[in-house]
Formats: structure tokens, sequence, C-alpha cells
């Protein structure tokens, strides 16, 4: 049985702009990789319209959603409890979604991005945040790995998951980061198939060790379509 999911991400929106998904679903399901808008009402209001095209959305917030590191937990209850109305909507942050044997394993991992940060309280709220969810990944990985109903894992993480995957180009401050590919080490089975990510400008699909990397970032792409991806189960 194949299971398809349509991805996007970075719509980067704000009050005034218009969005319309009319007639660009090919999927019944749809995984957002963060950055709708850094307005919750906006995200609210782009949540709605694309629930009108699918059965169900995975989203995961991105850094453009937290406008302050040091009330990224508070920013992060506030945007569980918008999307808690919205039987369609599924908010990533701390949760796992399981369909008809693949799971949906998500994280922020804030890594190679809110570079703009000065103040050195935000960057070690950053880096905190950074080694939790890297952790959060690792240990949910290791979990999944025994659950009898899953049989294959996507992985959506905002950031990009590793280095190479910036083909040469040279986001700063890499080097005190750590790279989220590290854990899949905990993928015993082999059960990761997929992982899609956003924050970068270009689009990205390509395999590197039986996994699937994609990347469908908007930004200022017009037209913008969603990428499918296929999960075989």
């Amino acid at each position: 049985m194949n299971i398809g999911f349509d991805v996007i991400s970075d719509l980067n929106l704000d009050a005034e702009d218009s969005f319309d998904w009319e007639d660009k679903a090919t999927s019944l399901y749809l995984i957002i990789a963060g950055n709708i808008s850094n307005d919750l009402r906006v995200v609210h209001q782009t949540l709605v319209h694309l629930s009108k095209f699918y059965q169900g959305i995975f989203y995961m917030p991105g850094s453009l959603e937290h406008d302050s590191m040091h009330l990224i937990k508070n920013r992060y209850r506030e945007i569980v409890e918008l999307c808690r109305p919205l039987k369609k909507v599924a908010c990533l942050y701390r949760y796992v979604v399981i369909i008809n044997g693949v799971a949906v394993l998500g994280a922020n991992g804030w890594y190679g991005n809110k570079n703009d940060l000065t103040d050195s309280l935000e960057k070690l709220h950053l880096h905190s945040q950074q080694v939790e969810d890297v952790t959060y990944l690792g240990a949910s990985l290791e979990r999944l790995q025994l659950h009898l109903d899953v049989k294959k894992i996507i992985v959506v993480t905002h950031s990009s998951p590793s280095p190479e995957l910036f083909f040469k180009e040279d986001p700063p401050d890499l080097d005190v980061q750590i790279p989220m590919m590290q854990v899949l080490g905990q993928d015993s089975e082999n059960k990761v198939v997929t992982w899609v990510y956003g924050s970068y400008n270009k689009n990205v699909e390509t395999t590197i060790n039986n996994i699937n990397y994609i990347n469908n970032s908007c930004y200022d792409k017009n037209p913008y379509w969603p990428k499918r991806v296929n999960v075989e189960v």
C-alpha cells in the first residue's frame, strides 16, 4: 500500500498576503515543515484554509513562528492550543502521529537558522532547545523501533538535518550546533524512509543511505506547488 503526503514549508505569510490552495492538493495528507507566519492569526487562518483540501495536516512550527527564544515554551503552548480545535491538524511538537503503519515524527531542530541572534542569553536558549530537540528525536526513534504498528517513519524538521544538505553553501554558526542526522543511529530497524525539512531556499530531493531527504520550501516562488511524497507500507 502506498500512502501519499504533500510537503510544503516556508510560506512566510504576512497578514496582507493572499493565500489560495484551491486545486493544488495531490494527496490526502499534508506535511508542513515550518514557517507559515510570525503572526499566529495568519497561522490559524492558513491551517483552516488548508483543512478544506486535506484529510490530515501534520504541522511542525518553524523558527518564524517564534519571535523570542526566551519564551519558546510559551509560544509552543500557544501553537498547540491554536491547533487543538482544528480536527484535521496535528501539531508535531512533542507529538507523534501514526497513520496506516507510518509514524510522522517532528521537531524544529534549530540547526542553521535564527543566526541573527545577538543577545547571548537568547543564543544560550537556542543551543539548549537544539540539544533538547535532538535528544527528543533520538529517544522517539528508539521507542518507535519496537512499536508493532509502525512499519515506516517520516521525520519532519524545520531545520536541515545535516551540513551536507546545504550543498557546500556555508550557513553561519553550524560549528557549535549538532547535526540532527546523528539521531539515525537510533533507527536500528531502518524504519526511517523519508526526512522532510524546511528553512532552505532551494528545492531538494536526494537519497542518502536509503533515506529520501525532501525540501519544498516556498519563499518567494510563484507559482508554488506541493511536493508529493509516497511511502510504501
